[in-house]
C-alpha cells in the first residue's frame, strides 16, 4: 500500500458541545489558502439522528459544512459556526460531502465549492443535487444553487484549470463517473437546456465505470484532480457489492482531460483501522480532500462516516505505479 495512516488519526472528530456537529464529523474537502495554510470543509452532522426502523440509514440526519485550519495539514483548529447551513429551496435537507477546488476567474482567487445539495431527505435515494458556493476568503460563502440542474447526481469535482477555456467538472451517475465541459458562465448561471441535451448523449460523457470486484457497485469522483507532468491524478472511491468503500487512482490525460491514460487494478486503500471498520456507515474510507507539500500527498477522507481521517503518500510513487500500467 502506498499510502501510510497519519498516527495523529482521527484528526477530526465530533464536538460534543457544538449542536450542528456532536453527531459526526467526516468526508472533508481540502485545499491550500493564500497563506499555505490547509483549509478543510467538512460534512457535519448534528446530534439527535436516529437509525430507521427498517432498512438502512438514519433519521433527523441533516448535514451542514464546516470549516477546520492548520498550519501543518494534520493538526487542526475548528470553527465556531458552519460556512455552509441547510436552507430552501437549494439543500433544504442538508448540505454533504464538499470538495474545494482553488479556479480563480475573473482575475481574483477563487475556491469553489461543489457538495451535495440535498432535495429530499438522506438515505430516501433521488434527492441529490450538485450543489455549488464560492469564496474569495473564507470567511464570506456564496452559494449558487444548483450546477445540474434537476440531474439525480453527487460526487462532484471541478478541475483547477481551465481546458480550452472551459471548466472541466466530474460528477456521479450511477454507477459511472461522468465528464462535462462548461461555458465559466454556467458555474453562476446553469443552462438547463445545455443539462437536457447532455443526459440525452450522457453515454457519451461516461469517464469511468466499474471495472474491478473491489468496486463493482458504484465508483465515485474523490478530491479535484492533481496536475502532474504525466496527467491528471484523481483519487477515486469504489464500492464492492458489500458497501465496502475503498480508494482507487486514475490517470486522466492533460492534453484531454476525458480520455484515461491509466488505472490501477487494486485499491490504493482499504478499511483496516477501528475507525474506518467502525462508525454510523462501517467500512468506509471516503476520499474528498487532498494537498500536495513538498512532493508528499495528503490525503484526507472520511472514515466510518464519522470521524475525517489523513493518509499520506509520495506523489511520485503513484504516479510511478500508474505509468507502469500504461507499458
Amino acid at each position: 500500500m502506498y499510502f501510510q495512516r497519519h498516527s495523529a488519526n482521527p484528526i477530526l472528530t465530533p464536538r460534543s458541545h457544538v449542536d450542528w456537529e456532536a453527531g459526526a464529523v467526516f468526508n472533508c474537502g481540502a485545499t491550500l489558502d493564500d497563506q499555505g495554510r490547509v483549509r478543510l470543509l467538512y460534512r457535519a452532522v448534528a446530534r439527535g439522528y436516529r437509525p430507521k426502523p427498517q432498512g438502512r440509514g438514519y433519521d433527523n440526519y441533516i448535514s451542514s459544512v464546516g470549516m477546520a485550519v492548520s498550519d501543518d495539514g494534520v493538526h487542526f483548529e475548528p470553527q465556531e459556526e458552519p460556512v455552509l447551513r441547510p436552507e430552501a429551496p437549494w439543500d433544504p435537507w442538508g448540505c454533504e460531502d464538499p470538495r474545494v477546488t482553488r479556479l480563480d476567474l475573473g482575475g481574483r482567487p477563487t475556491w469553489w465549492v461543489t457538495y451535495t445539495a440535498m432535495t429530499e431527505p438522506a438515505f430516501e435515494g433521488h434527492g441529490n443535487r450538485v450543489g455549488l458556493a464560492r469564496t474569495h476568503d473564507f470567511r464570506t460563502f456564496h452559494k449558487h444553487g444548483h450546477l445540474l440542474p434537476g440531474v439525480e447526481s453527487k460526487n462532484a469535482v471541478l478541475f483547477p484549470e481551465l481546458h480550452r477555456g472551459r471548466v472541466v467538472l466530474l460528477h456521479r451517475m450511477m454507477p459511472s463517473i461522468y465528464i462535462a465541459f462548461l461555458p465559466p458562465e454556467f458555474l453562476w448561471e446553469p443552462d438547463p437546456a445545455f443539462w437536457e441535451a447532455y443526459l440525452v448523449r450522457a453515454v457519451d460523457y461516461v469517464l469511468m465505470e466499474p471495472r474491478f470486484p473491489w468496486e463493482e457497485a458504484k465508483i465515485g469522483a474523490g478530491p479535484p484532480p492533481i496536475p502532474t507532468e504525466v496527467g491528471w491524478v484523481l483519487f477515486y472511491h469504489g464500492v464492492d457489492r458489500h458497501r465496502v468503500y475503498r480508494v482507487g487512482v486514475a490517470l486522466l490525460d492533460r492534453e484531454d482531460p476525458a480520455r484515461v491514460l491509466a488505472r490501477l487494478p487494486y485499491p490504493l486503500m482499504e478499511p483496516q483501522a477501528p475507525y474506518e471498520r467502525e462508525g454510523d456507515v462501517p467500512n468506509v474510507v471516503f476520499p474528498t480532500g487532498a494537498v500536495v507539500r513538498d512532493g508528499t500527498v495528503y490525503l484526507y477522507y472520511g472514515a466510518g462516516d464519522k470521524v475525517c481521517a489523513l493518509a499520506t503518500a509520495p506523489l511520485e510513487a503513484i504516479v510511478q505505479a500508474l505509468r507502469a500500467t500504461m507499458r
